[in-house]
């Protein structure tokens, strides 16, 4: 089923500014709210062109708007969006999840 909720602009914009709150995580799962941003500070698997990247794993609130992320390797120093309710950040990684 489709979600109908939507954020307005100023929420929105909030929301990407972090003011929805943030939890600092490592080697962990976070399932406590809904998140909308994941920032990999700090890899320790290596990818193309030798860059560093850490692995995550989020359940996606909305399957029919954005798909659950499986062992996915995100690029040091990227930013994912989307809608999930849990996120797993791999063993000696090191991420900034945004709350929404």
């Amino acid at each position: 089923m489709a979600s109908s909720f939507r954020y307005s602009v100023a929420q929105a914009n909030n929301l990407q500014l972090g003011q929805g709150g943030w939890d600092i995580v490592t080697n962990a799962t976070v399932n406590s709210h809904t998140y909308i941003a994941i920032t990999i500070l700090v890899g320790t698997e290596v990818i193309a062109d030798n860059t560093s990247s850490g692995t995550v794993t989020a359940v996606s609130v909305d399957t029919n708007l954005g798909d659950s992320l499986t062992t996915v390797e995100v690029p040091e120093g990227c930013t994912i969006y989307g809608r999930w309710s849990s996120v797993t950040i791999g063993a000696n990684d090191t991420a900034i999840v945004y709350r929404g």
